[in-house]
This record gives structure tokens, sequence and C-alpha cells, in this order.
């Protein structure tokens, strides 16, 4: 009959409003004692029924009709839950099925908290700074859960009593007599509990410390405690590397093999396995630390780490396998070797995951390259002989343009120039070397051409080629000494259009490099003095014009 009523509702609802009757809005109380009535008369039939099929089942003696029975009483006893329940819902009401929800999503949180156990310690110690500020908030939660349960009790008890008021039929106020006990008992419960959580969150707020001293006692428990365990793990951890690494050097002194060639493949696998071995025995250590103070929290997190490394390495492996063989000296780069490096030569001081390169002619000529970036390299021998920059500092240069000057600073990344009159001039060291400097300061030779008139062409291959040689030895070597000029050499070098000229070469030695550009007019200066001398005619260049006839 309950489902037959609902349906009949639920039709009455759906239909067009033209194929309704004048639908009469009956108010909430009476719609519901309806229902109600509708729900009785089916549940005290029920009830009936039961309690008829107890007595006949006492009165049985067959076996079979026992069994009969016994399974008709269960039905009924079904039927009855279902039908009370059913009541019970449409008293309740909506308030009835929330206060119920909320207790069922308490009871499922048991997989979570078994999760939780599994890792009691990471969550303790990730739960443990802020507990309080939890706990308060949970506890605020509580309480206004229940404020909101209380009060859905106490609307659900004025709808009883208002249906109270207005039922008739006594099964219907025998129902209701029951399930307001029910809701009596349950705003008794929710009354009970907003009192005791009230009282709870009061004094948690009197006695919850500020934001200042949560946090300054935070950072006191953590240094009194895992900090302090941290810092033993770190001291313990590099004595042990440290250690072990000073051992194995000592002992590597006492080794012939490895004595012998510091650089052979022996001594630098010994080298990477010494390491390797004092990365394990520090871990370990750092593991037993823990251990021993009985901190398990961070040797916890000390074996997902080493899991997670180790894990990680297994992938990333391979990739370092070149730079392991560049590391034992196996590689296309080699200690002691050349190279070029950012367009400048190089020696492998020593191989590493940081490789030392050095240059003994730049100032600051030492780089930390980083072991990825060597290995796409390939040095060389180098002679003993072979230049690793062009000059040094304080020689004198002269570069394509007619710079000329004296070095005063060269680093990897720029060259300064100090030319004549105090001005300085900065290069970047790929455009300074893309200037072909000429180094003066090893030692150097000026080239001079001189020529005098056709009128002396009789002279001209024998006579003036001896007096002109002669006269520039003379003034050069009285000029600068003797042991500055190497030579003086004066050479017929052409007939030209408007005079026979002269090739003149002077080799000087580095240190007159200063004077060079003095030099190149002191040698035509002394050519003119020995033409005056000995009556030459030195010519201009002379334009003959043929008039046509």
């Amino acid at each position: 009959m309950q489902w037959v009523w609902i349906l009949s509702m639920a039709v009455g609802w759906l239909l067009p409003a033209g194929a309704q009757t004048q639908p009469v809005e009956r108010p909430p109380v009476e719609r519901n004692l309806a229902a109600l009535k509708a729900v009785a008369d089916p549940l005290s039939e029920a009830i009936a029924e039961q309690n008829a099929l107890s007595k006949e089942l006492k009165s049985a003696t067959s076996d079979e009709r026992k069994q009969e029975l016994t399974a008709r009483i269960e039905a009924e006893k079904e039927r009855v839950k279902q039908l009370r329940g059913n009541f019970r819902d449409i008293v309740g009401g909506s308030e009835a099925a929330e206060y119920e929800s909320k207790a069922d999503d308490e009871k499922s949180l048991g997989l979570q908290e078994q999760v939780s156990e599994v890792l009691q310690p990471l969550v303790s110690a990730l739960r443990e700074p802020t507990s309080q500020l939890r706990e308060m908030e949970e506890l605020r939660a509580k309480l206004a859960e229940w404020e909101s349960r209380k009060g859905k009790a106490e609307r659900v008890l004025e709808r009883i009593r208002n249906l109270e008021k207005q039922a008739e039929d006594e099964r219907v106020k025998s129902e209701l007599a029951t399930a307001r006990r029910l809701w009596e008992g349950r705003q008794a419960e929710a009354s009970g509990q907003v009192e005791v959580l009230a009282v709870q969150v009061e004094e948690r707020e009197r006695h919850t410390p500020s934001l200042w001293q949560a946090v300054s006692g935070m950072f006191k428990g953590f240094w009194k405690t895992r900090g302090l365990n941290v810092l033993f793990a770190i001291a313990a951890a590099l004595v042990v590397y440290f250690g072990i690494r000073r051992l194995y050097k000592w002992v590597r002194e006492w080794i012939p093999l490895t004595r012998k060639s510091r650089n052979s493949l022996v001594g630098r696998a010994s080298d990477i396995l010494s390491i390797g071995l004092a990365l394990i025995f520090a871990i370990i250590i750092v593991l037993l630390v823990f251990y021993i103070r009985g901190d398990w929290l961070l040797l916890t997190l000390a074996a997902v780490l080493l899991i997670s490394a180790i894990w990680a390495g297994k992938n990333a492996l391979p990739p370092y396998i070149e730079q392991i063989r560049t590391l034992l000296n196996l590689g296309s780069v080699r200690e002691g070797e050349r190279l070029i490096y950012r367009n400048l030569p190089w020696r492998v001081k020593s191989l590493g995951f940081y490789t030392i390169l050095s240059n003994p002619n730049l100032e600051g000529g030492e780089l930390r390259v980083p072991l990825v970036e060597v290995m796409r390299m390939v040095s060389r021998d180098a002679d003993e002989k072979e230049p690793w920059f062009p000059n040094k500092a304080d020689d004198w240069v002269i570069l394509e343009g007619d710079n000329y000057g004296k070095v005063i600073r060269q680093t990897p990344e720029q060259v300064v120039l100090l030319k004549l009159g105090g001005s300085l001039k900065t290069y970047q060291i790929d455009e300074y070397l893309s200037l072909s400097p000429e180094n003066l300061s090893r030692g150097f030779r000026v080239s001079s051409t001189f020529g005098i008139d056709y009128r002396h062409q009789a002279i001209a291959t024998s006579d003036v080629l001896e007096i002109l040689g002669s006269a520039l030895g003379k003034r050069l070597y009285e000029e600068f000494g003797r042991e500055h000029v190497r030579s003086v050499s004066v050479e017929f070098k052409a007939a030209a259009s408007s005079s026979l000229d002269y090739e003149i070469l002077v080799d000087f030695n580095g240190e007159l490099a200063s004077r060079y550009r003095f030099i190149r007019r002191l040698i035509q200066r002394i050519c003119v003095d020995v033409c005056n001398g000995h009556g030459w005619t030195i010519p201009f260049t002379q334009v003959t014009v043929h008039q046509a006839e």
C-alpha cells in the first residue's frame, strides 16, 4: 500500500496541467500524516502476522512445519524492519539521512589509518609541527558538526510533536512515540557533545601559544633532537670520507706501482675506486648514526633517498661511462697534452670532474672546465718549443693596419696594448688574434726603399751600393751599438719609372722594439745625408707629355 500511494502521488505530479483535477495543496503536517498512515497499516499487519506465526510455531509438532513457519517469521521480521525504517525516514526527513551519513563517513577511514601506520614516522614528523593547530581545527569542526546535528534533531522532534497532536490512529501514535524517544536520545547526545566540545575549544584557545612561540618552539625542538642527529651524521660522514681519502694517499705513496706512475691506468682506476669507497662508507656511517640515535624518521628518509638514488642511477649510469673513460685517461683528451679551447691553446693540467686547463703565457691562465665539455674535445702531444700565445706581457707587437704598441696585459678574455704617447687600446682575444700580431721583442727587421736619379746610372750597381751600405752600418752602430744591430744590407731593387731603387734591410734584436718607427725614419734620413754628401740627386715623380704632330 505504501508504494501504491507513492506511485499515485508521482503520477499525479507528472500529469500535465490540463489533465489534472483541481489540485488541493495540503499542509505539510497533513501530508506527512497521510504518508505515515499508509506505512503504519502494513506495519501493523506485519507485526500482527509475525506474532501469529510465532504462536503457531510454538504449537507446531512437525519439523517441516517448524521450518516453514521459521522462514515466514524471518521474512515478516525483515518486512517489519523495512517498514519501520520507512516510517522513521518519513518522520526524520532529510535531517535523518544527513545525521547518519556523517557517522558512516567517519567509519570509512579504516584504510587511511592503515596507510598512516605504515608511514607512521614520516607522517608523525610532518604532522607534529602543526598538531596543535590541527587539533584546534578538528575540535571546531566537531563542534560545528554536533551543533548541526543538535539543530536537526530539534527540527525532527518539532515535526514529530506536531504530528502527534494531529494524529488520531493509535498505531500511528505508538510509532510516533517510539520515533520521538529515538530523536530525544539523539538530541540529548548532541547537546552533551556540544557542551563538552565547547569547553575543550575554550581551554585550547586559552593555552594555545602565539605564532612566534610556536615557531621558536618548533625550531628549538628540532635542534635538540633531529637537528643534533643531522649534525652528528654530517660530521661522522665527513670524518670517514676525508679519513679514507687521506689513508688512501698515504698508502699510494708506499705502493711502488702507483708511486712510479701517477697518471697510469692503475693509478687513475685506484683514485676513482677510492672516491667511490669513501662515499659508500660515508653513507653507511650516516645510516648507523641515525640507527644508534634511534631517529627512525631520519633513518627512513635517508633510506628512501638512497633507494631513489640507486633506482635513478640504474638509468642514468650509461651516459657517464664516457666520463669514467676520460677520468681514467683513456678518452680523446688526456692529461699533459695540448688542446684548443675558445680559439686558444691550453695544456690539460689535470683531469677530473672539473678539468684544469692552463696557458703559461696568459695572466689568470687557468680555467676550470666541466668534464662534460672537455669530453667533446681532442688533445695531442705538444712540442717543447711550441708557443702557447703569439707574445707575452711587455712584448712589443705590430698588428695589421700598422697598429703598434707594447702589450701590458693579456688574459684569456682580452689584450691591452700601450701605444706610443700613452694611450691604451683594448682588444678582445678573438679580435686580437685575427689581426695577426707580429712580435718584435724577439728580434725584427726593418725594410726600407730608397731611390736615386737615373743620371747616376753608371755607378748605381757598384759605388752607390758600397757607399750607402757603409754609411748606414756606421751610423746605425753609432746610434744603437753594434750588439743591437745584427746585420745591415743594401741591395739594388729595381729600375723604376723615375728612379733607381735600393732595398735596405736591417736586422735588430728585440731590445730596440720600442724604437721601431724611429728606426724606419732614421734609415731614410741617413740615406738622404749620404746623397747630399756625394751630390747624388734624389728624383721625384716625373710625367712626360708627348705632343702629337
